[in-house]
């Protein structure tokens, strides 16, 4: 049955373009409010949930990889519900089905995670962090995830003739102004609970708006089976849009599920290897995600940005750009260079992937079976990196391979346009080239990362690598590495004075050593929040106890077995995994504190800052298990955030003071920044202390910072 003999029997007058009369402008403004409404809400709620969860995570990077895990197979989920009820269901019962579903979401409204749901630190964490989200969030998102390709399959067949997939440009661009908004918007100006209300009225706006499409798609024509395959029922559409009517062969939809995932995976080690070995920035990770979204909405857009004979060349390049800077370590090139260029090549991969993509996108009849296999490659893709890549490699070997992958894709799929002509042959030698160096670059940053290396091993936390080398004093040194960040370092020596000689962080003129003998002279118990090598326990003397909490339980097999600071230490120490933060709120809540005479609260070094360690709230955990006057001392020591301001604020709200301590490198230790929290009479009268404190820097408009508000771009260098 065509479309017209559909609405003759419905007895519904056509206008010029075949819709029907009543599916006019409203009706198109309806669509599109709906779909940007939904497309802003999508990307919105990841970093509102995330922020949510990520405290009872550790706070590591591996809670955001894991969360886009799960959107990504959410979406999936949506696009197969969507390609399967547009195909088997009448336009009346797909539209009562899905606001049924609108009202079952609106029912697990707000998007607040219950105490309930914490995990459990015996287990895997990614499990428990799978299971939350679903819980929380999970029929929402998989309402909001239908709504692309649903609605402009409901809108094709309103408007025959119409170009559908602008939609589809329209909804990425949502989803840029969501992600956008989110950081430098909505989190500096509201708290957790704020957003997640905020985002649940937003989503009942878009439960309302999603029910009159469906209303308004009961007169739209079905799409009418041939033998359990589509016929052809809207064959103006399909010329328009200047596509065959034919069914879509499986190679094709497998190159659709190639392209798609090659960018999901490529988006997820851009980021990690920016983030842990370019430069480590929090919230880096929106750059290259909002480049991402940008490439979707350029090159689907009606007339579409992409052109082979313009993105060739560029794209050879990058290909050099990428292979070339994933071998450069971070020390031996300027950020301000790094960044833009890692951006700009990311994004020009982008525009080839997405390009190549949208020009095989299919008539609009067959738009939700595109879109299916557009979010399948998608999900394959973050899979691939977020869940198998730490079982299957034991380092950050996803960026290398998948940089070789998009070579010869490359070669394989602008074959044709490389031989159109003898001009092109040129750029085909140079293309050539370029995918045999992004081979070779990637063998040297195997060898690379293999020199000097006694041992890698790779996990939801980290990437850890412990190495050996002799450094420019003469010294064999042994290091702790996840990428570029230097977790702690040993000299290794026959001299036991030597292989206790703290090192990095902790050196002889570091606050926390200030902090330690001050203290000295009788038996401490010292808490320290993160483990690393166990440098700290270089300090220990006999009676001393140091009870280490660390997230990550690679980390304390390579302090015992690589490292010998806990071992050789004199004091008594034990290591209590999972977050410290969880650890010693149940400590505390079952009355055991445990009373420590300095805590060393030493975790926002590196590429992933735990925000809910440096808050009001673990403030007040920490002091119930610090002694009267005792000492918190805060590792601040960072290139790209200035923390001191809000360990102050935190400090003047409890009536306490803060001590900022800054030591400049001195072989064999690092430049540190300490501040040390107290109201010990005894230790803020030290003349060592008076001596060497300094006046911090205030940051205008910088509020306390607390579990619900809290906002890392106030603070960023």
């Amino acid at each position: 049955m065509s479309e017209l003999q559909w609405q003759a029997r419905r007895g519904l007058s056509t206008d010029r373009v075949g819709a029907p009369a009543a599916a006019g402008w409203s009706v198109r403004l309806l669509f599109v409010g709906c779909i940007f409404t939904s497309a802003f809400l999508l990307f919105l709620v990841q970093p509102i949930i995330a922020k949510q969860v990520m405290p009872w995570f550790g706070g590591t990077s591996g809670v955001w990889t894991t969360c886009l895990m799960f959107f990504q197979l959410v979406l999936l989920a949506g696009y197969g519900y969507s390609d399967w009820a547009t195909r088997r269901l009448s336009p009346p019962r797909h539209a009562a089905l899905h606001v049924l579903l609108l009202v079952l979401a609106v029912a697990t409204l707000p998007i607040t995670p219950g105490d309930a749901l914490k995990p459990d630190p015996a287990r895997p964490p990614i499990g428990d962090l799978v299971l939350l989200l679903a819980a929380t969030v999970g029929l929402p998102y998989f309402c909001l995830s239908t709504t692309g390709p649903l609605l402009q399959a409901w809108y094709a067949r309103l408007f025959p003739g119409s170009r559908v997939y602008r939609l589809f440009a329209l909804s990425n661009l949502a989803s840029l102004a969501g992600l956008l908004a989110y950081p430098f918007l909505i989190e500096p100006h509201s708290s957790s609970l704020q957003q997640s209300r905020a985002w649940s009225a937003g989503f009942v706006l878009f439960a309302v708006l999603c029910a009159g499409c469906a209303w308004a798609s009961r007169r739209a024509a079905p799409v009418p089976t041939v033998g359990g395959a589509p016929a052809d029922a809207a064959p103006q559409a399909a010329a328009a849009d200047d596509r065959s009517a034919r069914a879509p062969r499986v190679g094709e939809q497998a190159l659709w599920w190639l392209l798609s995932g090659l960018g999901s995976a490529l988006l997820l080690a851009i980021t990690q290897h920016m983030t842990q070995n370019v430069a480590a920035v929090p919230l880096l990770w929106l750059l290259p995600l909002s480049l991402y979204l940008l490439s979707f909405v350029l090159c689907f857009e009606g007339r579409g940005a992409y052109r082979r004979s313009v993105f060739t060349g560029p794209l050879i390049l990058s290909l050099v750009v990428l292979a070339w800077g994933m071998n450069v370590h971070s020390r031996e090139v300027d950020i301000t260079l790094a960044v833009p260029a890692f951006s700009i090549a990311f994004f020009i991969c982008c525009m080839f992937l997405h390009g190549e993509l949208a020009m095989r996108k299919p008539a609009p009849r067959h738009l939700t079976r595109f879109y299916l296999g557009l979010s399948a490659g998608g999900a394959v893709g973050g899979l691939l990196v977020s869940a198998l890549a730490p079982l299957l490699l034991d380092h950050y070997y996803e960026l290398p391979l998948l940089l070789v992958a998009v070579a010869v894709l490359m070669l394989v799929l602008l074959k044709d346009y490389f031989t159109a002509n003898l001009a092109a042959l040129g750029v085909l030698a140079f293309a050539v080239m370029a995918t045999v160096l992004t081979v070779l670059m990637a063998w040297v940053f195997h060898q690379r990362q293999a020199q000097d290396t006694l041992a890698m091993m790779r996990n939801f936390y980290a990437a850890s690598r412990v190495a050996q080398y002799t450094n420019d004093h003469g010294d064999t040194v042994r290091a702790l590495y996840n990428g570029s960040i230097v977790h702690g370092t040993q000299i290794v020596s026959d001299d036991p004075a030597r292989r206790r000689t703290p090192t990095t962080y902790y050196g002889a003129g570091s606050g926390v050593a200030l902090a330690m003998n001050h203290l000295a002279g009788a038996p401490r118990s010292v808490g320290v929040i993160g483990l690393g090598v166990g440098t700290l326990a270089a300090y220990g003397q006999p009676g001393d106890e140091f009870r280490f909490y660390e997230i990550n339980p690679h980390s304390q097999a390579i302090a015992e077995q690589d490292f010998s600071y806990l071992r050789e230490s004199p004091a008594r120490h034990e290591v209590v995994l999972g977050d410290a933060r969880m650890n010693l709120q149940a400590e505390a809540d079952q009355g055991r504190p445990q009373a420590f005479d300095l805590l060393v609260v030493d975790a926002f070094s590196g590429d992933s800052i735990p925000v809910h360690l440096i808050t009001q709230e673990a403030l007040a955990v920490y002091r119930r298990h610090v002694k009267p006057h005792g000492l918190i001392a805060f590792h601040v020591s960072n290139l790209f955030l200035d923390l001191e301001p809000v360990v102050e604020q935190l400090a003047a709200d409890a009536g306490l003071q803060a001590v900022y301590l800054r030591a400049p490198a001195r072989y064999p230790e690092t430049a540190s920044v300490w501040v040390i929290v107290t109201d010990d009479p005894a230790f803020l009268a030290d003349p060592q202390v008076q001596a060497r404190r300094q006046p911090i820097t205030p940051i205008p408009g910088l509020t306390l910072w607390t579990d619900a508000s809290n906002n890392l771009v106030k603070v960023l260098h």
